[in-house]
C-alpha cells in the first residue's frame, strides 16, 4: 500500500512574521475589498477582533493576526489556492505592511495500521536499539531534520518534524509529518511586502510538491517495496 493512502488530514496555512494592524483585516473589510463574497462575511464566526489580536473563520479559511504575525489556515485542500489568493490580495492592498518573514506549512496526518508499524515506523527512522543500553523501552517522540541552505537559493531554511499526530485518526496509531517551508525576507523596509508576495506566488507550486513527495519517498526508504 502507498503511504499517501494513509493519508487522512492534510492541513496548510501560510504565516507572515511582521508589523501589522490587526483590527484591519475582518470580514466586512475583506468583503468591501471583493477578496470575499458578502455572504461570506455575514456568515463568518468572529471570535475576537480587537487592537491587539483579530480572529474569525470563514467556510473554508481561519484567519489569526496579532501585532507581529499574521496566520491563516485551511483542512479543504480544494482551497489550498485561495487561500494562498486571499493572502496575496491582503497584501497587495496593504502594500506598506513590514514583512520579515513568510512559512508555507504543510501537516500531514498519517492513520498507522497497528501498534508494531507504528513503533516500526519510529525504529527505522532512527534505529533504537542503539539505546538499548541506556534506556529502557526506547520510543520515537520527536525527530527533526533542518535544510538550513535552501536548496532554491532563497534565503531561509526548510523544515521537516516527525511526531505522533495530535489528531484523532480512523486507528489510535497517527503521525504527524509537519513541513516548515520558510522563507526570510531580506529586501529593506519598502521591497518587503512586494517581496513576500513575489515569493508567495512564485514558490507555491514548488512547495506543494515537495512537501506531496517528502513523506512518500521517506517512507519507501525505510520500508522499501
Amino acid at each position: 500500500m502507498l503511504f499517501k493512502e494513509s493519508l487522512q488530514i492534510k492541513t496548510m496555512s501560510i504565516v507572515l512574521i511582521g508589523d501589522f494592524n490587526p483590527v484591519i483585516i475582518q470580514p466586512f473589510w475583506l468583503a468591501s475589498r471583493k477578496l470575499i463574497r458578502e455572504q461570506e462575511a455575514q456568515n463568518a464566526h468572529v471570535e475576537i477582533i480587537h487592537n491587539e489580536l483579530v480572529k474569525f473563520e470563514l467556510d473554508w479559511v481561519s484567519i489569526e493576526i496579532t501585532k507581529s504575525r499574521f496566520e491563516a489556515k485551511s483542512s479543504q485542500e480544494p482551497y489550498f489556492e485561495p487561500m494562498r489568493d486571499l493572502c496575496i490580495g491582503i497584501y497587495e492592498l496593504l502594500r506598506e505592511t513590514p514583512i520579515k518573514s513568510l512559512g508555507i506549512n504543510h501537516l500531514l496526518y498519517y492513520a498507522i495500521a497497528d501498534e508494531k508499524q507504528f513503533y516500526e515506523f519510529g525504529n527505522r527512522l532512527t534505529p533504537l536499539n542503539n539505546w538499548d543500553e541506556y534506556l529502557t523501552s526506547p520510543k520515537v517522540s520527536q525527530l527533526e531534520i533542518i535544510e538550513e541552505k535552501r536548496r532554491d537559493g532563497q534565503n531561509g531554511a526548510y523544515r521537516v518534524r516527525i511526531q505522533p499526530s495530535d489528531q484523532p485518526l480512523s486507528t489510535p496509531y497517527g503521525i504527524l509529518i509537519n513541513i516548515n517551508d520558510h522563507f526570510a525576507v531580506d529586501k529593506g523596509e519598502s521591497g518587503r511586502n512586494r517581496e513576500m508576495i513575489s515569493i508567495l506566488k512564485g514558490a507555491w507550486t514548488e512547495s506543494v510538491k515537495r512537501a506531496n513527495e517528502i513523506p512518500e519517498k521517506i517512507y519507501n526508504k525505510i520500508f522499501p517495496q
